[in-house]
């Protein structure tokens, strides 16, 4: 929940789990106003999902859960475009017959394994972002051209 805190951004004991894995895990943090933070981490660290607490839009926050932000908030988001009702494998082979062990592979390359039976849902913002680019370029495309090559900042 955003309030009017004077510029400074506090958070106390701050959890989130997808599923029953914690991507925050009682986590403090006071960013001072001016001060600039970057948020460094592998994908599926917790990195999105502070910035959707901040902004207010995670109510699935718990602990302390305090989170006191500046007015007003912008948000830009990451679309991943992943579709809601079919699983991570599903999403990643789409399209493709018989390509279902090559999609494990190339899940297991990225980080993902053991994630192929998970809903988009159940991950974070920079794991779904995995499959924009796993999806299309395990298949040996002769030319894979993203649409916005800047909004995978994640190795």
């Amino acid at each position: 929940m955003a309030t009017d805190v004077g510029g400074l951004i506090r958070v106390k004991g701050l959890t989130r789990l997808f599923g029953e894995r914690a991507v925050l895990d009682d986590l403090d943090l006071e960013i001072a106003a001016g001060e600039f933070v970057a948020l460094l981490g592998q994908s599926g660290s917790g990195k999105s999902t502070l910035l959707r607490a901040l902004a207010g839009l995670d109510t699935d926050v718990s602990g302390e859960g305090l989170v006191e932000v500046p007015e007003p908030v912008s948000v830009i988001f990451q679309d991943a475009r992943l579709l809601p009702w079919q699983r991570v494998l599903d999403n990643v082979v789409i399209g493709l017959e018989g390509a279902r062990q090559k999609g494990r592979e190339s899940l297991a390359e990225v980080g993902l394994a053991g994630r192929e039976r998970a809903w988009p849902n159940e991950l974070s913002g920079g794991e779904q972002q995995w499959w924009r680019w796993r999806g299309p370029s395990y298949a040996s495309p002769g030319c894979c051209s993203p649409t916005s090559p800047s909004a995978r900042s994640t190795p």
